[in-house]
């Protein structure tokens, strides 16, 4: 299952060529398609929202496609990404922009949507439009009712089977996150780092501190003690005295946020400040190039959980190095937004080509619908996007990387298999056993009872 800390965070209408009669025939379920092209838009929150670089993530698109197109596009014909909205970070503005798209912009699909606040996953969804993005919202999944019923089965009544409804909607994780679900990476890096009094700090957006209950979840599970805890806090809030304060007093020696990079960074700064330097800090958010290269050994004793293998192990898997090796040509400093889109990208790739070369809207849903074992060519743990992808899924998996003197450098993993696993759904009763991702030849995954 993915237990992951959320940040509570110019087409045209074409004439047909080639006897297609245009772009916008939509009564066909072929909107957007031509004689030479397959057209799709996204849309992305500006990085002032929460200071994460969401239009990052049309770099990874475009590059996966160029890539694509190279090999002479789909079935002959190139993809083409002919918008890239801005939805001000908004709900009103998300669902205008999604509008946009399908009703004037005349796209196939979309993607990537990379945005904090997903409230156009309904009219998506109801179009049974191909959508694609980066999942931090439980609009992927359904509506808030929707989504809490299936979270509710898995915390309360220890039912795995719930699925999502808004089947044409894939998120790079998947569709579904259980945000109160305890919480296996922070409790795994200060047992690693032999740390047993923790805290915990979030905002106070429902999704925020709705991690931060799946933190508190984990620590209790696994025997970290939470001395201090703060949900009151608002985006772009600038006083932590009294917490800093409060964390002395208590003895802290370890912080996990619910929030993005900028706002832990205050608090870490804040007992740097007042003389506080040995807190190990665990961030769900801010593994970029630019971030270790700004802030060098500021982050010294900080951790990232990663959903996806890290860009620093000596041998990386082959999606990985694909990746790093177009953001190389194209000057393009790596992120995970931007890889979010690398991965949209394929993943629509591969249910073009499955769905057959007269694909509709309808089959590509379809074909990603019976796909067992999405990858994205060892980046990810394997999607299986007939179950675990549209609900809770059977394995928890995470790469950590340390910040080091102005370096990160990949912790706990094994070479060549940087994703600290552990079987969930049941899930094992301590953390003393994980396995790693990519398997090797030969090797299995074993269940909670070893």
């Amino acid at each position: 299952m993915r237990r992951v800390v959320a940040i509570a965070v110019m087409a045209i209408m074409v004439v047909g060529v080639a006897g297609i009669s245009s772009a916008g025939a939509q009564g066909n379920g072929r909107q957007g398609v031509t004689g030479s092209e397959i057209r799709v838009g996204g849309l992305a929150s500006p990085v002032s929202v929460l200071n994460v670089p969401y239009v990052d993530g049309f770099d990874g698109v475009n590059a996966y496609f160029d890539i694509i197109n190279k090999q002479g596009g789909v079935f002959g014909k190139k993809l083409k990404l002919v918008a890239q909205l801005d939805d001000q970070g908004a709900p009103s503005g998300n669902i205008r922009a999604v509008r946009s798209l399908v009703e004037e912009k005349k796209v196939f699909a979309v993607l990537p949507v990379m945005t904090n606040s997903f409230a156009g996953g309904s009219y998506l969804a109801s179009k049974n439009i191909p959508t694609f993005g980066y999942n931090v919202d439980s609009g992927w999944c359904g509506t808030v009712a929707e989504g809490a019923a299936i979270q509710n089965d898995v915390l309360k009544n220890n039912i795995f089977t719930g699925q999502c409804p808004r089947k044409s909607l894939f998120g790079q994780r998947g569709s579904f996150i259980c945000f109160s679900c305890a919480q296996i990476a922070p409790a795994y890096v200060a047992q690693q780092e032999g740390l047993t009094k923790g805290a915990i700090f979030s905002y106070t957006h429902p999704s925020s501190v709705a991690c931060s209950v799946g933190a508190e979840q984990g620590f209790k599970e696994f025997g970290i003690d939470l001395v201090y805890e703060d949900k009151s806090l608002e985006f772009g809030f600038t006083d932590v005295s009294a917490d800093v304060q409060a964390m002395k007093d208590k003895g802290v020696q370890f912080v996990t946020t619910c929030m993005d990079f900028g706002g832990a960074f205050k608090i870490s700064q804040g007992l740097k400040q007042a003389g506080v330097d040995d807190v190990v800090f665990y961030a769900p958010e801010g593994y970029r190039a630019d971030t270790i290269k700004k802030f060098g050994k500021q982050l010294n004793n900080w951790f990232f959980g990663l959903s996806f293998a890290d860009w620093q192990s000596k041998v990386v898997p082959k999606g990985t190095n694909a990746y790093l090796k177009a953001m190389k040509a194209k000057g393009i400093s790596p992120s995970e937004q931007s890889q979010a889109g690398w991965i949209n990208a394929q993943l629509f790739v591969e249910g073009l080509k499955k769905a057959g070369k007269d694909f509709t809207q309808q089959s590509v849903v379809d074909a990603i619908n019976s796909i067992t074992d999405f990858d994205a060519d060892g980046m990810l743990p394997p999607q299986n996007w007939t179950s675990d992808g549209h609900g809770p899924g059977h394995e928890d998996c995470t790469a950590y990387v340390e910040a080091v003197n102005g370096k990160f450098v990949p912790r706990y993993g094994k070479p060549g298999q940087p994703l600290v696993c552990f079987p969930d759904n049941p899930r094992a009763p301590t953390l003393d056993n994980p396995y790693y991702r990519p398997l090797k030849p030969g090797e299995t995954v074993p269940t909670a009872n070893g």
